[in-house]
């Protein structure tokens, strides 16, 4: 009987950890993401991502945000975004969130994904952002694409 329970915890541990490969995608890599963001906030009036120059020139990226959540225990919004419509290495996401007038941004790298480019998940503090509702975009940039997702709302409480 207890070799029997062995196996079943044994087997289900494997099959909980095979699971993560299809969450993460980069599972088995020398890849840190936690070394590899940069945050870089900044303050602006601007609620609206600018275009860079050479942005015109570059394909299309349709940037989707997946998940956008306030923490307001932990003091921080995390979002997690990706390009549907093309797979590459090398671009960057950068979050801008703007809550009346104050906006913040941050970058983290994207990398490929099967079928699609994942931003890496990005975390932005809460502190300097007035309570209410909040805009957040994701800017999406590479040496062959541009791109800009809708806009997300959320609740600074």
């Amino acid at each position: 009987m207890k070799k029997i329970i062995a196996l079943v915890a044994v087997s289900g541990l494997a099959l909980l950890l095979s699971g993560c490969s299809l969450i993460y995608p980069n599972w088995g890599t020398d890849q840190n993401p936690s070394t590899s963001q940069s945050a870089t906030p900044s303050e602006s009036a601007s609620a609206t991502p600018s275009q860079s120059p050479s942005s015109s020139a570059k394909g299309e990226a349709t940037v989707v945000i997946d998940q956008a959540n306030v923490d307001a225990t932990a003091g921080f919004v995390s979002v997690v975004a990706q390009v549907t419509n093309f797979n590459e290495d090398g671009g960057t996401c950068t979050l801008t969130i703007q809550a009346g007038s104050q906006s913040k941004t941050m970058s983290v790298k994207a990398e490929s994904n099967v079928t699609t480019t994942q931003c890496f998940p990005m975390e932005i503090s809460l502190s300097g952002l007035p309570k209410g509702t909040a805009l957040l975009t994701v800017t999406y940039e590479s040496a062959e694409h541009f791109g800009v997702s809708a806009g997300r709302s959320v609740l600074i409480p």
